[in-house]
């Protein structure tokens, strides 16, 4: 059996990924740091507390295609660390994001 990466578990988030993953790095920065923008909106722990989380994760220890460039390794980490139900409120934020840069519904191909 294949093992999941954790946002494959979720067909939104693996749709978001994957047309994330092929945007140029300077749409890809802009996304990321909107994402960071909307996450205080959606949380329900103390933010200060959820920053100092995502900062321990060091992005030169990964070899993920995301851990590039720091702006989106933050956003990526913010949302792997939120609740599903954090998750879920914010995946709306997601869509208009990445519509507002590309013009594209990330979730109209996820389903």
């Amino acid at each position: 059996m294949k093992n999941l990466r954790w946002y494959d578990k979720d067909k939104y988030l693996s749709a978001f990924m994957t047309l994330l993953q092929g945007l140029p790095e300077d749409i890809q920065s802009k996304v990321a740091v909107d994402i960071l923008l909307y996450v205080p909106k959606v949380i329900e722990k103390d933010f200060k507390k959820f920053i100092k989380i995502i900062a321990e994760h060091n992005p030169r220890q990964y070899q993920r295609w995301y851990d590039h460039n720091p702006n989106l390794h933050t956003a990526i980490e913010s949302i792997r660390e939120l609740s599903p139900k954090e998750r879920e409120k914010l995946l709306s934020s997601i869509s208009d994001i990445v519509v507002k840069y590309t013009n594209q519904n990330p979730f109209e191909f996820g389903k």
